[in-house]
């Protein structure tokens, strides 16, 4: 099997990963925070080492990081909890993901808000930086949620640009790195939340993930119960992370997390991405009949979208697998308002995602079984 399908899950993970995930099932399944036992102690621990490596990817205390399940989840507690009211404004581009377009809709039924898009050129995909300024200045932004990369297209999100402007107008800027975390550098100015997804960019396994609240804002409750801290009170605790973690520490998962940080920064993953990226682009050129959605600049990293003439993207997942056993991804990925933007809304397109295990030899070989059809 030949595997591009990394920005649904990266796959495989490193082997100490694998090690760590057996290793803790074994030995650190315990209950952390609730015992004064040392099994009990030591995942207390090692939780507390995996919030520092998160942490140090954006050089924040370690007190910010917040572990949840997944970005959805993340973005769910963030979404519901930023106090939107009747006639706040909240604004998103056009390259958003289902994680952050349905809390916002579903919340929109309950709440009278206006949902923004912010304006792209879509020819070149440039940010449009005047009209977005007369946007906020008309309606100035309670919140804007924006990610760091397109998880259909690859394209680096000029966020930075995005949240100087909106900062302006203290805006409550959400970052969903949950595409590159640990892997593209994170610019935190003006940010206010990073989401994070251990079994994406950060080579962990499902079921840990979370958020960095650099501000320490204060979100409204809307998930509770025991987390071993401050018992008796009825109400969660009111410090930090401590607000919105209830429930069991998924102590394996975290501390796969944990050695996933410890191999991220001892190789270059970034490096061997953009380079099988720009590799994958050129061989692609090659090819009449595809066609390619990039930005005019092709400041891509990982993943490229692309339309077979005379396939449905279906068709060519389905060839791709059934013939050449090799793994891609077809549709619509989640994110809808993308395909208004590029033009693919009559069945999406395929998605070719890289991780820092695929090699030059097998995007040599989906080449080959592409010039097939």
């Amino acid at each position: 099997m030949i595997y591009f399908d990394n920005s649904a899950t990266t796959y495989p993970k490193p082997e100490c990963v694998y090690e760590a995930l057996d290793y803790a099932n074994r030995n650190l399944a315990f209950n952390a925070g609730r015992g004064q036992y040392q099994k009990a102690v030591d995942a207390e621990n090692y939780i507390l080492s995996a919030r520092k490596e998160i942490a140090s990817f954006v050089d924040c205390d370690f007190k910010c990081v917040t572990f949840l399940s997944s970005a959805t989840e993340s973005l769910n507690l963030i979404i519901n909890g930023l106090n939107i009211k009747n006639g706040d404004n909240v604004y998103i581009s056009p390259f958003e993901h289902n994680a952050i377009i349905r809390p916002l809709y579903n919340l929109k039924e309950k709440i009278n808000f206006n949902i923004y898009i912010i304006p792209f050129d879509n020819k070149t995909w440039l940010l449009d930086e005047e009209k977005l300024e007369n946007m906020f200045s008309l309606h100035n932004p309670k919140a804007v949620l924006i990610s760091s990369v397109s998880n259909v297209t690859g394209y680096k999100i000029p966020y930075n640009k995005i949240f100087k402007i909106s900062s302006k107008y203290n805006s409550i800027n959400v970052l969903d790195c949950a595409q590159s975390f640990g892997v593209l550098p994170t610019e935190k100015e003006n940010v206010d939340f990073v989401i994070f997804a251990g079994h994406k960019t950060l080579y962990a396994s499902f079921g840990i993930a979370g958020f960095i609240n650099f501000n320490n804002i204060k979100l409204e409750i809307t998930k509770s119960g025991g987390n071993g801290s401050d018992s008796l009170n009825y109400k969660m605790p009111d410090n930090y992370y401590e607000r919105y973690e209830s429930g069991s520490a998924n102590i394996v998962a975290i501390y796969g997390l944990l050695k996933s940080c410890e191999w991220l920064k001892k190789n270059n993953v970034l490096e061997k991405e953009l380079d099988n990226t720009n590799y994958l682009l050129n061989k692609l050129k090659e090819i009449n009949n595809i066609k390619l959605y990039l930005p005019k600049n092709e400041d891509i990293i990982s993943i490229v979208s692309i339309t077979v003439d005379g396939y449905k993207p279906d068709e060519v997942a389905s060839i791709l697998q059934d013939e050449f056993d090799i793994c891609v991804r077809s549709g619509f990925h989640c994110s809808p308002y993308v395909h208004d933007f590029i033009g693919t809304t009559d069945g999406g397109t395929v998605r070719i995602s890289l991780g820092a295990f695929n090699k030059k030899e097998e995007i040599d070989c989906l080449i080959d079984a592409l010039n097939t059809l």
